[in-house]
């Protein structure tokens, strides 16, 4: 005679099969790799204008660009030793504090590079390439900001995010400990 399961069996081995695929779609995703070309632009009849702020200045203007992008979802910070990038997520409908540390660096083409060292959920650290994995998934953002979790990175192509009325922005100096932040303004194709 053929032996009935309960239906808690069921379910049990469903959560376990579901707990699995989480687990190996989440790895997928923070081992895949990613690179970003950026684009550049040519030097010839560009108009350029040389800009210089310091950190209380940064973040204004970092706080004004993502009120208006982004409807307040993230806050920026730069500090004298990194730059924190804090919102909120919802994980099984519960709101939890994200924080990002990061480590900015300018590339030779002027964008800039924001190393991840430590991600934190409330007060859990997180393997970095497995949340920058899951923040890849789950990103809608602008479309000059690359998410790269095989390099624990975020890439800023300033050319495609500031690139307004055939203005574009370059990062010169991005110098924390200093509190000297340079960008070229460039209009291209100027006479």
């Amino acid at each position: 005679m053929k032996k009935h399961r309960s239906v808690w069996f069921w379910f049990f081995w469903l959560l376990i099969i579901a707990i699995l695929s989480f687990g190996a779609y989440t790895a997928y995703l923070a081992m895949m790799p990613t690179r970003t070309n950026f684009s550049t632009t040519t030097p010839s009849q560009n108009t350029k204008i040389d800009l210089t702020l310091n950190r209380d200045q940064l973040n204004a203007l970092a706080k004004t660009y993502l009120t208006d992008d982004s409807n307040g979802k993230y806050q920026v910070k730069v500090n004298s030793d990194n730059v924190v990038a804090n919102t909120t997520v919802t994980i099984f409908g519960q709101k939890l504090d994200a924080q990002l540390t990061m480590d900015p660096k300018t590339t030779d083409d002027g964008n800039i590079i924001l190393a991840v060292q430590k991600v934190e959920l409330g007060r859990l650290d997180l393997p970095v390439n497995v949340a920058m994995g899951y923040i890849k998934a789950m990103y809608s953002g602008p479309k000059g900001v690359s998410i790269q979790p095989d390099q624990q990175q975020i890439a800023l192509d300033l050319s495609k995010l500031t690139n307004k009325n055939g203005w574009t922005v370059r990062a010169d100096q991005f110098d924390l400990k200093e509190n000297r932040f340079a960008f070229t303004g460039v209009m291209q194709n100027a006479q």
